[in-house]
């Protein structure tokens, strides 16, 4: 359907005047409604937007500013836009890259009674100029203008000019208007052209109007006589309207030789031939398909005719005289190379020497039955039954990160071998896990039963970069009398047994039953050689025998401030030694715990004391 007007508040109706007619206000608006509603009908309706004339913009060197001439343009709603007098603009908002417009705009004026709000006597129409990133919606296009610093360009050909609108009955445009300002004398047309009568054409046609593109009706060479036959491709020639066809463009349909004597056959790509071909050259084209002609049944020969060394067939007749009818073949003598690519750069693809090798890539087999040179991308299974796979050393057998469940990558047996899951790769078997030498010696064994455990049978020495966590029980040296070490670098961490709030670190024999002891040494580094020092023995009854901590001597003298040393929680402090005067005159020299809970070494010198001074030391922890 087309597109319809609402035609709701159209005018319809004018003044009907007469003499002595007594005028009102509304007489006025229904004629002024009258006329303006039919001329914006017209300019929408049978018109396009753009310019009528006129409004060229002209760039003002060094003033950034541009000059936009008089002139009139149509917008889509059929207002006519008048600008009467050429204008200067600069107004760019601080845009560099925007679209220059105008826009219908009216505004009343001239007020008679100043006390009247609404007494204005007079509609002006003073258009709107403006310049937007996105031209605004019922506005004219006047230029499209780049601004960088002070300099503007201007590109003019992207105006729009007016032009004439075609009723239709799809609402699709039909549409005629001028080229613009790059072919100002090129009328566009939008839509098909029919022309009933005859076209003169006093200039030249350009384009693809000729022969090539008539797809229909029924062409006579006497209305066309210089007819350029190349360009007839479909259709049915007849020789005898068309004696000087030239054959050697006829490119369908069926021909025949007895018609046309003189056919030039390097030309012929599709149709029945009637008759033999003999061709002297090359035969070029897409396809070449050879029948069943009785006992040949397609063949092709590569070399002479009976040369079964070199020939492409379908051996349904016997024609080799092998004794079998085994479908279709093709014999060589000496190798089949099918060679890809043009010129001097083509290179092998596929080739199979005497010997029934295969080569792809390359064009020597070797002593392989299958050589590739290059990927290959096998999808479903691979069975080797004899033989054995071989890498080179510096190969890899890569796994793409897909399918990473509890499935076997690598399986050596069934329920045997290598996987991955996530992040972890397992090692999967029914039994043991065991670590052998070329000697077949087993030097580890990893049990995979539920009470199973690891089992290393080599003499060197283990170690562990990160931490140990052992849940059941840890033992190490177990025969009695064993001289077998724990080293760490670190320390030694127990945890809460139980619920107890301690931590046990515990001496046992179970097996013979004998009173045991804890003794806990320490290493001092001698003139000559390390020294291990016994420093806390605790004996099989829980007596503790070793040495006591005792900090350094803290010195204190007369008219200094008293000494802090070791936290009472932590140690005992004692006098070790004292100095001085003592003239029984007040002179003191004593240990105290302060209010900060720290002990004090400290005194003071009587009125006969002279040069007191005093030596402590804490025992028990260090603080």
């Amino acid at each position: 359907m087309a597109k319809t007007t609402d035609f709701t508040n159209f005018g319809n109706e004018r003044p009907n005047y007469f003499a002595g007619q007594y005028l009102l206000e509304d007489d006025f608006e229904i004629q002024h409604k009258y006329f303006s509603d039919r001329q914006r009908y017209h300019n929408q309706s049978l018109h396009i937007s753009g310019i009528v004339e006129g409004l060229e913009v002209a760039v003002i060197q060094d003033t950034k500013s541009v000059q936009i001439k008089s002139g009139s343009a149509i917008n889509t709603s059929g207002d006519l836009i008048i600008l009467k007098e050429n204008i200067t603009f600069s107004d760019f908002k601080n845009l560099i890259d925007g679209v220059l417009y105008i826009q219908y705009a009216q505004d009343k004026q001239i007020q008679q009674q100043k006390d009247v709000p609404d007494s204005y006597t007079r509609w002006i129409e003073k258009p709107i100029l403006g310049f937007a990133t996105t031209i605004p919606e019922n506005s004219v296009n006047l230029g499209k203008l780049t601004i960088a610093q002070n300099t503007i360009t201007l590109d003019a050909n992207v105006r729009e000019y007016s032009g004439l609108s075609l009723p239709n009955s799809n609402s699709k445009a039909l549409t005629l208007r001028s080229g613009g300002n790059a072919t100002p004398n090129l009328a566009v047309l939008t839509g098909s052209l029919k022309i009933d009568g005859d076209l003169t054409v006093a200039g030249t046609i350009s384009g693809t109007i000729d022969t090539k593109n008539i797809t229909s009706g029924i062409l006579n060479v006497e209305r066309i006589p210089n007819l350029s036959t190349d360009k007839i491709t479909s259709g049915t020639l007849n020789v005898d309207r068309i004696p000087n066809l030239s054959t050697d463009k006829i490119t369908s349909g069926t021909l025949n030789v007895d018609r046309i004597p003189n056919l030039s056959a390097n030309k012929i790509t599709s149709g029945t031939i009637v008759g033999d071909l003999t061709v002297n050259g090359n035969i070029t084209g897409k396809n070449l398909s050879l029948s069943a002609d009785g006992s040949k049944r397609g063949v092709l020969f590569l070399a002479s005719i009976g040369d079964y060394n070199h020939v492409l067939y379908n051996n349904l007749s016997n024609i080799d005289n092998e004794g079998v009818w085994d479908g279709a073949k093709w014999n060589v003598f000496n190798g089949l190379n099918i060679r890809v690519g043009s010129g001097s750069s083509k290179s092998t693809a596929f080739y199979i020497n005497n010997n029934g090798n295969v080569a792809i890539g390359i064009n020597n087999p070797g002593d392989y039955k299958l050589n590739v040179q290059g990927n290959q991308l096998l999808k479903g299974s691979l069975t080797i039954q004899e033989g054995r796979v071989n890498l080179d050393g510096s190969q890899q057998i890569v796994f793409s990160d897909n399918g990473t469940t509890n499935q076997l990558k690598l399986q050596l047996w069934s329920g045997y071998g290598l996987g991955i899951n996530g992040s972890t790769l397992f090692y999967t078997a029914s039994g043991n896990h065991s670590w052998r030498d070329s000697q077949n010696i087993e030097r580890m064994l990893l049990s995979t039963a539920v009470d199973g455990g690891l089992t290393v049978k080599g003499t060197g020495s283990s170690s562990f970069a990160g931490n140990l966590t052992v849940t059941g029980s840890l033992s190490v040296g177990i025969s009695v009398g064993s001289t077998t070490n724990i080293d760490l670098s670190g320390h030694i961490q127990l945890k809460e047994y139980g619920q107890q709030n301690i931590a046990f670190l515990q001496a046992r024999d179970d097996s013979s039953n004998r009173n045991i002891g804890l003794r806990i040494r320490t290493q001092t580094q001698g003139s000559t050689q390390r020294t291990l020092v016994d420093a806390v023995t605790i004996t099989p009854s829980g007596e503790i025998q070793g040495k006591i901590w005792y900090s350094d001597e803290y010195v204190w003298k007369n008219g200094q401030t008293d000494v802090k040393m070791g936290h009472s929680s932590k140690c005992v402090a004692f006098l070790t030694y004292m100095q001085g005067k003592f003239a029984g005159s007040g002179e003191q020299v004593f240990t105290y715990i302060g209010s900060d809970g720290y002990w004090y070494l400290g005194g003071k010198q009587g009125g006969g004391g002279a040069d007191i001074v005093a030596k402590a030391r804490c025992i028990g922890s260090p603080s």
